[in-house]
């Protein structure tokens, strides 16, 4: 039986087909490619298939670590207009978008109180209102998942329906501060039996100044992309990696430590980089940061820039414990990204620290507190193709 052999590999093309507009992220196919090594004699089918194929569809595509050479039928753009609407694409982007703006309050419940009233607002789920002193409950509506809407503005609105006496609750998710001070979460009843929660965040603004880095809240304050991470204000990440343990507290300071005494004393312990004695902003809504891309590796292994290429927001930490070898103060580059798995809505963490050269350090952070910014929502997956692939003769 002649050798045949097929391999099938996901690959994010650069040929990927994108719909873009300037609300959704774009969206790229996964390709299956199956090489067969059967060449010298083309079975009948691949003949038909080759001459079916317009030139321009027929592309030559070295693989199997360069040595053979295989033509292969890539899908056509007709095929693809056929087969998926651009509406549909766009219907999809949206969906995929607003997931992502959502991705960090899905899960969770707030509570609210106004006069001798209590609201139980569960996002994505549903709203309760109750007296806290008796057992009066009314549900205000249960989330219709159909008639999520994604704003002009870069805002969301939600319909909570079906409630008693068919109350009704719309929560609009506006353009503002996440901090919590100064966020918005307030209930108005603008008809009888109709409910409105006005909810503010960062992830609800448009990105549209300064290359995505400034937004503008409704009252046309700035807001810069650090305003995402807000909601770590006063608190803390860390992991342990070997005898040392890193922790990173929003926005002021990476410090690496190896805990002694039964875990009560942290010795040695060095900051890595830290804002103290620095004049630059570490108020809410004020932090410096840059968006930036990065390169296609940074370490070998977790660092290592994601297919869709979406970018990291950086903070720059200096001013660490004097090193021994450089004799100069420590320093941390801190990168934040949305991760490809956002939607499993994983906590902030930690995932890798490198030292780059003496004293000088990379650490990347994984959180879906950027996910709602268009820049950082890793590209969506739309679905397998098939590219085939005959092999060229050998020494072709």
């Amino acid at each position: 039986m002649a050798l045949r052999r097929v391999l099938l590999a996901q690959a994010l093309l650069t040929l990927a087909h994108v719909a873009r507009c300037n609300f959704v992220t774009s969206l790229h196919s996964n390709y299956v490619v199956n090489l067969d090594f059967e060449s010298d004699n083309l079975r009948p089918e691949a003949e038909a298939s080759a001459a079916d194929a317009d030139e321009g569809d027929m592309k030559v595509m070295a693989f199997a670590g360069g040595s053979r050479k295989f033509r292969c039928k890539l899908p056509s753009s007709r095929n693809r207009t056929r087969d998926t609407s651009r509406s549909e694409d766009l219907a999809q982007s949206k969906a995929h978008f607003i997931a992502a703006k959502l991705a960090t309050l899905r899960g969770s419940c707030w509570k609210y109180k106004q006069d001798v009233w209590s609201y139980d607002v569960c996002f994505g789920r549903k709203i309760t209102q109750y007296r806290p002193d008796g057992d009066v409950r009314f549900s205000l509506g249960e989330h219709v998942a159909d008639a999520d809407e994604l704003l002009p503005t870069g805002g969301v609105r939600e319909l909570y329906m079906g409630g008693a006496d068919n109350r009704t609750t719309e929560l609009r998710y506006v353009c503002g501060s996440s901090e919590a001070s100064s966020r918005t979460f307030k209930l108005s009843e603008e008809r009888p039996l109709n409910y409105v929660f006005e909810i503010s965040g960062p992830t609800f603004c448009l990105w549209r100044e300064e290359d995505g880095n400034q937004a503008r809240d409704a009252s046309g304050r700035p807001l810069p992309a650090s305003a995402l991470l807000e909601e770590l204000r006063g608190a803390c990440v860390n992991v342990t990696q070997g005898w040392w343990t890193y922790e990173y507290c929003y926005p002021r300071q990476l410090t690496q430590f190896h805990m002694n005494g039964n875990g009560k004393k942290r010795d040695p312990e060095h900051a890595l980089g830290t804002m103290s004695g620095s004049t630059a902003p570490t108020e809410a809504n004020a932090v410096e940061m840059t968006i930036v891309r990065l390169k296609p590796s940074i370490s070998p292994r977790e660092r290592r820039a994601p297919p869709s290429n979406h970018r990291t927001l950086r903070q720059r930490l200096g001013g660490g414990t004097v090193c021994d070898q450089t004799n100069r103060p420590r320093a941390t580059s801190m990168h934040f990204q949305c991760p490809l798995n956002w939607q499993s809505r994983p906590e902030t963490r930690i995932i890798s620290i490198s030292e780059g050269s003496l004293c000088e350090y990379d650490v990347m952070i994984h959180t879906t507190l950027l996910c709602g910014h268009e820049k950082f929502l890793p590209t969506m997956p739309k679905g397998k193709e098939t590219i085939q692939c005959l092999a060229e003769p050998e020494g072709a």
